[in-house]
């Protein structure tokens, strides 16, 4: 929220992208609050990871350190890009997408990982599927519509405000869908804490 608010000509989240916030190039005053704020966010989540590893009542324990290893990985990728962001102001320039990369790093890092951990939830039916279709449903939209831009308007570029100007609709917005998708990712690790929660049983019991 600081960092949107000293965001220039205002921000629209629905049609301009998270990264934005962080980039001192287009927030110049506010980047730091979110860039920060980013990697403290990830760093902050590296235990909560790892006491989600060490419940005992998970199955599959297969399943369950890929998803570890991918959300560790995924949060790592966070730390750095928070960092990049604070301290340089245009990583992509100096190595070619360089940016990008570490973006999409986190991203998938954090979706495979919560969504391996759902999984691992949802067969001793501890989450129930709708949880896990509502976490991957903005990816599965973000699919849809790219492929619909591609194919019907390849010229209008990257998202930004101007499409609201020209009347492109909200749902084709990469920057609403990603956003959603930041929810929901959210929302998915919140509920893992109450999915994984060992419950003693009376044969535990000395």
């Amino acid at each position: 929220m600081l960092a949107a608010s000293r965001f220039p000509g205002g921000f629209d989240w629905a049609y301009t992208v998270a990264s934005a916030l962080a980039s001192q190039k287009h927030n110049p005053q506010g980047s730091f609050w979110f860039a920060g704020a980013l990697s403290l966010a990830m760093a902050l989540l590296w235990p909560y990871a790892t006491a989600l590893k060490q419940r005992r009542d998970w199955t599959h324990r297969g399943l369950l350190t890929f998803a570890i290893v991918a959300l560790r990985a995924g949060l790592l990728s966070g730390v750095l890009l928070g960092l990049e962001r604070l301290l340089i102001r245009d990583l992509s320039a100096l190595v070619n997408k360089a940016h990008e990369t570490l973006g999409l790093f986190t991203f998938f890092g954090l979706y495979i990982g919560t969504i391996g951990l759902l999984v691992c939830a949802m067969l001793p039916r501890k989450v129930h599927f709708f949880t896990l279709l509502l976490i991957i449903s903005p990816l599965l939209a973000i699919c849809i519509t790219q492929v619909w831009l591609f194919l019907d308007q390849r010229d209008l570029g990257w998202v930004d405000t101007d499409w609201r100007a020209m009347g492109i609709p909200v749902w084709l917005s990469f920057a609403f869908w990603q956003w959603l998708a930041i929810g929901f990712l959210w929302l998915g690790l919140g509920l893992l804490s109450f999915a994984g929660v060992h419950r003693e049983s009376k044969t535990d019991i000395p």
